[in-house]
């Protein structure tokens, strides 16, 4: 996005004055002006007190970003402008970094086949009209991904990780020490691919840069004689990040998403009241997460990485719990 030619009439004359001019320039008005302003209309006059007014305005403040959705409703509407060829390609750079540290490895579990059932399940539940728009929206560009699941080498790492794009690995040090079933493998991924589709590593990048991302997205300028669009520019800055998006943890938030998403996803390879086809099932991802609680007390420092990226498992335990607890006899029926 070209920096547009500014309409403020005085611009012309700053090259053509002296710095003294600069006192002509329109400004915002400083704290030291209008905190008294407001301090005296709320009936505080004391100097301490105005003090305290703006650091109790900056608590409010950061209270309201940090403890309710609005952020996350800021982040979701800047990645609406970003297109999800963007994240393919932030993906391939993001995964330069990861296996640099944690290089691929041979997959003997089938990981990259049962990933691929999950993405025909998710395909096929954009399809399905009983569901609610949200279960509807996460999966409609599900093919605009390029999906691809494998294996590092990560000793003493149980971990998985979710990069732009549709690029999910998971460390041998989990496969090898929690002995997943193919369904809870097929759960793990779920979940990877519910941050993938959520675009959670992109929204925490913008969520804590929010106001440079803006910032450098209006202003961007990169001479190539090209006109990017907003999104475009705020994916040029995300790239920036490229190198660190696999480190990123999530909040708990996040991973109720991937979870929920996983439950779908896992629930669209199952079908039964008598059509069979009987795959995954969704009760699979609280025996995932039951494995990985109960490994974290036998050897915390190696699920370190788990509950430091993937933060709230015993919670997330007790949600899916509920979530089953809540579907009728028919619907418990169809997955026996």
């Amino acid at each position: 996005m070209r920096r547009r030619q500014s309409s403020n009439p005085y611009s012309s004359r700053r090259s053509a004055t002296n710095s003294s001019a600069t006192a002509n320039y329109p400004t915002l008005p400083a704290a030291s002006i209008w905190l008294p302003i407001l301090g005296h209309n709320l009936g505080i006059r004391n100097r301490k007190h105005h003090e305290l007014l703006l650091l109790g305005i900056i608590t409010s403040i950061l209270a309201i970003w940090f403890l309710t959705p609005l952020s996350d409703y800021c982040a979701a509407w800047i990645l609406w402008t970003v297109p999800v060829q963007t994240d393919v390609e932030l993906g391939r750079q993001s995964i330069v970094s990861l296996e640099r540290k944690y290089p691929r490895v041979e997959d003997r579990w089938g990981v990259q086949k049962i990933g691929m059932e999950l993405v025909k399940s998710g395909r096929n539940a954009r399809y399905n009209h009983n569901h609610n728009n949200f279960y509807d929206s996460i999966f409609e560009n599900i093919d605009e991904y390029h999906w691809d699941f494998g294996i590092v080498h990560a000793p003493n790492l149980v971990n998985a990780f979710a990069l732009p794009g549709g690029i999910v690995r998971v460390t041998d040090s989990l496969l090898q020490n929690l002995y997943l079933s193919n369904g809870e493998i097929a759960a793990l991924l779920g979940h990877e691919m519910g941050h993938v589709l959520h675009r959670h590593s992109q929204r925490r990048v913008i969520k804590r840069r929010l106001i440079s991302t803006l910032w450098e997205a209006f202003v961007y300028e990169d001479n190539d004689d090209y006109d990017e669009s907003f999104g475009e520019a705020v994916a040029e800055g995300l790239w920036k990040s490229a190198s660190y998006l696999g480190d990123l943890g999530f909040s708990r938030r996040d991973e109720y998403q991937a979870d929920a998403a996983a439950w779908d996803l896992l629930s669209g390879t199952y079908m039964d009241n008598n059509n069979v086809m009987r795959r995954f099932h969704p009760n699979s991802v609280k025996k995932l997460l039951t494995k990985l609680w109960d490994f974290n007390g036998r050897d915390a420092s190696a699920t370190a990485g788990w509950e430091s990226t993937h933060p709230g498992t015993k919670e997330r335990i007790d949600a899916l719990k509920e979530k089953w607890s809540k579907l009728d006899s028919r619907q418990k029926r169809r997955f026996v």
